[in-house]
């Protein structure tokens, strides 16, 4: 089951497995939901690199709140 798949459900143990590479998709957010679902146990398989540069990744949203705002 893919994380999105998961969202809103809850299992016992998790096991999270990250790509081998570094993904532009692969972000905090989505690493936190994979970690979230579960209520015992988690385990990680990924490469230290991996983790730590999804860790760091972002999702940046893009809106026009800020811009529609400041022409008000």
């Amino acid at each position: 089951m893919t994380i999105h798949k998961s969202q809103g459900s809850e299992f016992n143990q998790v096991v999270l497995i990250l790509p081998h590479e570094e993904m532009p998709l692969l972000t905090r957010q989505l690493i936190y939901t994979g970690i979230t679902r579960a209520k015992e146990q988690v385990s990680i398989v990924a490469s230290e690199g991996v983790l730590v540069t999804g860790v760091k990744a972002e999702v940046v949203k893009a809106t026009r709140i800020e811009q529609s705002l400041s022409n008000a």
